[in-house]
């Protein structure tokens, strides 16, 4: 069925087009004309009209780094907690809380994750899961609740490590293999990696086997240099650096997401631009767990599809922009530092260039013959919004007012419609979600 949302303020990626007619058909939009000659578009009878007014027609965002099993911890307290590290953080919250993951808490998780993703205007989500002691089958789990039930696109991987035994090592090598094969490379709502939680938790072993599994064209999803400890333990241990330590194995490819990147020196970021991996930053996840800034210009400057994730924390991809530049600015004591133009490269050109990597789709832009993946904000600018201002809307704006995604589609379907989940009962999820939260901090305590 055609849908025809008008009149509406467009966003193309590139420019603004006001009192716009936007045609979506099947799962692509077949054109975008001036609302005043909608009568000329060639539609069927039973055409769905929505109004666009009073609305700022957005490409879906991507959300190139997050960890969608995080989502019951909202609230939850731990004991003892008193880190002095990053290490110390993930053993004393993180670590427990993933291995306390069963198949409902994983589901809930899943989908009450992709929802406030959703509410957000994400329509794409890159996943990065763990449940140690629930790893067969698991990443079906997650892929059932946010690509089958919700309805948006995804890109998954488990993240096998060392730290738990050569058992749960191998079981997540298998469950990455087996997802991957389940997959396929046709499907572009749904693809692979091949998940590694960090270097300091992997041993040469597990890496060589790795490597001698995993297909050519499959790349790693990986923390790179989140914490200061995890390059130390490398030269330490191994010799080399992190970045050096993945050549060796052949795993820094155009299709491995290297997140964080925070302690990497200037060689790494040579060498991760020469073997073309990506590179994803999540700061607001940085300053929570007090790791280090990130070198923005450092990456861009070399070329490196460097891309903007959540790693977890929230779901905003517009807050976690904003954040972006203003720690840019204060970290580097210079107003001048995350201007908009790298803004604009991380969210809007770079995720949905790593999307196209993972997916094998174009995303990222209204334009016609692309897929229909938009979010429409309500929005009344109260300035002048031109295709040369975008950005300072939407990070003065949105980011830091008020954001409402009024309609959201992906590939033309509709997945929210006037704020509401088109096809997810919000209320039955959300209960189900608290019930799960508190079975899962219980089996904490």
């Amino acid at each position: 069925m055609d849908l025809i949302i008008t009149p509406v303020t467009v966003w193309t990626g590139n420019e603004i087009i006001d009192h716009a007619a936007v045609l979506i058909r099947d799962t692509r939009i077949q054109a975008i004309i001036p609302a005043k000659d909608e009568s000329s578009l060639d539609v069927g009878p039973l055409a769905e009209r929505i109004d666009g007014n009073g609305k700022l027609a957005v490409p879906g965002l991507i959300n190139a780094h997050t960890h969608l099993y995080s989502s019951l911890a909202r609230g939850m307290s731990v004991t003892p907690f008193h880190p002095t590290s990053f290490t110390q953080i993930l053993e004393q919250l993180w670590w427990k809380l993933d291995k306390a993951l069963d198949p409902e808490s994983i589901r809930a998780s899943a989908l009450v994750g992709a929802m406030e993703a959703a509410r957000c205007g994400v329509t794409t989500l890159i996943d990065h899961h763990a449940s140690p002691n629930t790893i067969p089958g698991s990443l079906d789990l997650v892929k059932a609740e946010v690509c089958d039930r919700l309805g948006l696109r995804g890109t998954f991987c488990y993240e096998l490590s060392d730290r738990d035994g050569p058992e749960r090592s191998g079981q997540g090598i298998e469950e990455n293999l087996r997802f991957l094969g389940a997959i396929g490379k046709a499907d572009p709502f749904c693809s692979a990696q091949f998940g590694l939680h960090a270097s300091f938790t992997v041993e040469d072993e597990t890496l060589e086997r790795v490597a001698s599994v995993i297909p050519q064209d499959i790349g790693v999803h990986i923390h790179v240099a989140e914490g200061p400890e995890d390059e130390v333990l490398c030269r330490k241990t191994h010799g080399v650096r992190i970045a050096e330590r993945l050549d060796r194995f052949g795993l820094l490819r155009p299709t491995s997401i290297l997140a964080h990147c925070l302690h990497i020196d200037e060689a790494e970021k040579e060498l991760l631009a020469e073997r073309n991996a990506i590179v994803v930053h999540n700061p607001r996840s940085n300053m929570n767990n007090a790791v280090g800034l990130f070198d923005m210009p450092g990456f861009l400057e070399r070329g490196i599809l460097t891309g903007l994730g959540t790693d977890g924390l929230g779901a905003n991809m517009l807050a976690e922009l904003f954040t972006a530049g203003i720690l840019q600015k204060h970290g580097n004591a210079d107003p001048l530092c995350g201007p908009f133009d790298a803004l604009d490269a991380l969210l809007f050109r770079n995720n949905p260039g790593i999307a196209e990597r993972l997916l094998g789709v174009k995303l990222g832009s209204i334009a016609p013959g692309r897929p229909a993946d938009i979010a429409l904000l309500d929005y009344s600018p109260p300035t002048p919004l031109r295709s040369g201002n975008v950005l300072g809307h939407l990070l003065f704006g949105t980011a830091v007012h008020s954001l409402r995604v009024a309609d959201l589609f992906v590939g033309g379907k509709r997945i929210l419609n006037d704020g509401a989940f088109a096809e997810i009962d919000e209320e039955s999820a959300y209960t189900h979600a608290r019930e799960q939260a508190q079975r899962l901090w219980d089996r904490l305590g």
